[in-house]
């Protein structure tokens, strides 16, 4: 997955290999120098005038170098980031497509706002990772070429000093299982608090109502001190931990260097100068060993995050990393003659869904499908148009089976539609172009219009949160206004008359079917749809009980007289 990530960008990726490698190197110039400098004024039998001389050039290598390395930790800084921001994107996007990809109606496994810090966070660790390795490879070059010079001063002491640091990258090697565990832990709490963030935004009403804000913020508070101890756990065992060991690991090296360098002196094999250069690259050196074994525990960080990932995105691994996103072609409008359903059939793990069922829908035609509660009218329709998977059975459109039914072959309304907390316009819009008089006609036909008139900018108010400010039958006319707007080739309504009051619901019925050619295929259990229905599909308990008209099933069905009476007692109460 790494290495997908690399190539995604590849000529990025080998700048910041190539800044990576020249910001490392540089650093090992001061150190020369400053050996030379120190060289030169302990050695008393060189001219003063000489010393000065070499010393103030010596001096101006030095600030050349540092000057050098600034512009190149600079650039380095902006590649690294523009590198990560890529990596980051390439998981995001694939996730998300892949979620969209999964069948629409099926339920994610995970809260919505846990698969937020999923995509964000865990890719964010993965994408962090790939680039440290660059950093890594860079101060593993800088740490070869440190101690291939200290080497050529002093086998012994260069050999010496190696053994604290492999030490310390074996201790960290050794503690790396715990700190996936931790990171997998802190990770999971922080999805934790997302989630639990989204369902509060998701459910203000019944919050207000239930009077349950103490308790509500109360359980917040408990997962944010979860989430707290957990993080603490995990960023004080990799940094306080590493760091301890990363900085112990260099003092002992310094120290064992100058415990040698005292005896070189006697000897005369050791130099100031040399004193110098091994301190300085000490350090180097050492910093190589703190990277790795960073990157070593952030590896086993992201394999954490990648499991996350993993688990809450449908598909393959590979997926999450591939170059290009398949294209969703647009289905071509093919003007509908007949749709044909054929022993459907899709049945829920827990229980209940449809089975074997068949209808027909030709142009022109309102086809009800109805039922009692539970008989499995919505996972009819969401099993024809492909938001549920069909197990078993054919939707054909003019005989050319289908896997699935988008616009501008049909447009679909459910019952609790959805919106979003933009205009009314961008509601029914959603990227369509803002061609007024499709937008009025839309809105005209979902007897909208006196609604937008009461609201303070019209087509311009702000909804809120799942459209807050409409009432449940603005939203349905507004999903429905959205579904017109599309002028697809069949209309899907799912109940959407279940929040309007008689008499609106007679004049969005009017108004539809003073359109002409207009096919609907619609879940009701209102006397206003089944009087207008060219057919009812009468479903009980998952299979098809009955077909036919409105007379004929009254006369020779007893399920549809109950619904039909149902209804009327219904609307009587509701008139009281």
């Amino acid at each position: 997955m790494f290495w997908e990530v690399v190539r995604y960008t590849p000529g990025l990726f080998a700048l910041d290999l190539v800044l990576q490698l020249f910001r490392s190197g540089i650093p090992l110039i001061p150190g020369l120098i400053v050996r030379e400098v120190l060289n030169e004024l302990s050695d008393g039998s060189s001219v003063d005038g000489a010393v000065d001389t070499a010393v103030w050039l010596l001096l101006a290598f030095l600030v050349g170098a540092v000057l050098a390395r600034l512009t190149a930790l600079l650039f380095c800084v902006a590649v690294d980031e523009t590198c990560e921001a890529r990596g980051q994107g390439l998981l995001v996007r694939n996730g998300f497509s892949r979620i969209l990809a999964a069948p629409g109606a099926q339920r994610p496994r995970h809260a919505r706002g846990d698969l937020v810090s999923r995509l964000t966070g865990d890719s964010r660790s993965v994408s962090q990772v790939v680039v440290y390795t660059f950093m890594v490879i860079g101060a593993g070059f800088q740490a070869a070429l440190a101690l291939v010079v200290m080497f050529s001063i002093d086998p012994l002491v260069t050999l010496v000093v190696c053994v604290p640091m492999a030490a310390g990258g074996v201790l960290i090697t050794i503690a790396s299982v715990r700190i996936r565990k931790y990171h997998a832990q802190s990770r999971e709490a922080a999805g934790d608090v997302s989630a639990f963030l989204g369902e509060m935004y998701n459910s203000v009403r019944t919050i207000q109502l239930g009077n349950a804000q103490s308790r509500v913020l109360g359980r917040f508070r408990e997962l944010n001190e979860s989430r707290r101890r957990r993080t603490l756990k995990s960023r004080l065992f990799t940094d306080v931990f590493l760091g301890s060991v990363w900085t112990n690991t260099s003092t002992l090296a310094t120290g064992v260097v100058l415990v040698l360098a005292a005896q070189g002196f006697g000897s005369g094999r050791f130099t100031v100068g040399d004193l110098a250069l091994f301190v300085v690259y000490v350090g180097w050196t050492s910093d190589f060993t703190a990277l790795f074994s960073q990157n070593l525990a952030l590896f086993k960080q992201s394999a954490a995050s990648v499991k996350r990932l993993t688990d809450a995105v449908p598909g393959p691994p590979d997926e999450l990393v591939a170059h290009r996103v398949p294209d969703v072609p647009e289905p071509e409008r093919v003007a509908l003659s007949r749709l044909s359903v054929t022993g459907l059939t899709h049945r829920f793990d827990g229980g209940g869904g449809v089975s074997e069922v068949d209808f027909e829908v030709a142009r022109g035609e309102f086809v009800v499908i109805t039922g009692r509660v539970g008989a499995g009218k919505t996972t009819l329709l969401r099993t024809v148009l492909g938001l549920l998977p069909r197990q078993a059975g054919t939707v054909t459109w003019n005989g050319t089976e289908v896997d699935e039914l988008v616009p501008p072959l049909t447009a679909y309304t459910p019952q609790l539609p959805h919106l979003t907390s933009e205009t009314v316009r961008d509601n029914i819009l959603e990227g369509l172009p803002a061609d007024r008089r499709h937008l009025d006609l839309a809105v005209h036909s979902a007897v909208l219009e006196r609604d937008l008139s009461a609201l303070d900018d019209g087509l311009d108010t702000l909804l809120g949160p799942k459209g807050a400010k409409l009432s449940g039958g603005q939203a349905q006319r507004v999903a429905a206004a959205r579904m017109f707007a599309r002028d697809p080739e069949l209309l899907v309504f799912d109940d959407v008359s279940s929040a309007l009051d008689v008499d609106t619901e007679r004049q969005l019925w009017e108004r539809l079917f003073a359109r002409a050619g207009v096919t609907c295929l619609a879940v009701s259990h209102r006397r206003a749809a089944f009087e207008r229905a060219s057919r009812i599909v009468v479903l009980r308990a998952g299979r098809v009980h009955a077909v036919g008209t409105l007379a004929d099933l009254l006369a020779g069905d007893a399920e549809m007289r109950h619904l039909w009476q149902a209804d009327t007692r219904q609307s009587a109460m509701a008139q009281e």
